[in-house]
């Protein structure tokens, strides 16, 4: 069906009102897309209470390693992972190498992160049980929405280690509730 063509005679003041009328429902248009888009939470990150106390444990006993999970949790995407190599700490943090892989490895063994190994660089996997967050775009840190393969033959314990067990030990060995 062709939409034909009509011809209107409107006076000044019934123009006017059209003209108002289109700018309010494009206005509305618009409102309904923000509102919309605001229920996606782009932004948003969720922490469960289940682990809080080993939350509170690695900031009052490892502050830098706690800045390093909040870091990868700022930055991580929908799937609960971050991919870079540890020039992205060290420039970020300022710390030596060193430092940064002693503090990964403290975030690694009382299963707050996995880590795999993606060639030179890693992927940082939160444990699911811990946060989740949404897709994010951040100014500072390019980040690029793609698959990563990594091998199993660089990572042969993801398999069989449990980021859960890992937590019920630091509970049974720090005591926590």
């Amino acid at each position: 069906m062709e939409d034909k063509k009509i011809t209107l005679e409107l006076t000044k003041n019934e123009f006017n009102k059209l003209q108002k009328l289109l700018e309010f429902e494009k206005n509305e248009e618009e409102k309904h897309k923000q509102k919309e888009e605001e229920k996606k939470n782009y932004n948003f990150i969720q922490l469960y209470r289940d682990h809080m106390s080993e939350m509170r444990w690695l900031m009052t006993n490892h502050q830098f390693a706690s800045s390093i999970l909040f870091f990868i949790i700022e930055h991580m995407d929908n799937r609960n992972a971050l991919a870079c190599s540890y020039s992205v700490f060290e420039d970020y943090f300022e710390k030596h190498k060193t430092t940064i892989y002693r503090n990964l490895k403290i975030l690694e063994d009382n299963g707050f992160i996995s880590i795999l190994k993606m060639g030179t660089s890693n992927v940082y996997v939160v444990n699911e049980d811990l946060a989740w967050t949404d897709s994010n775009d951040k100014k500072r840190f390019a980040k690029y929405d793609g698959k990563i393969l990594v091998s199993k033959k660089e990572n042969k314990d993801y398999q069989y280690q449990s980021q859960f067990d890992r937590f019920k030990a630091l509970r049974e060995r720090e005591g926590l509730k």
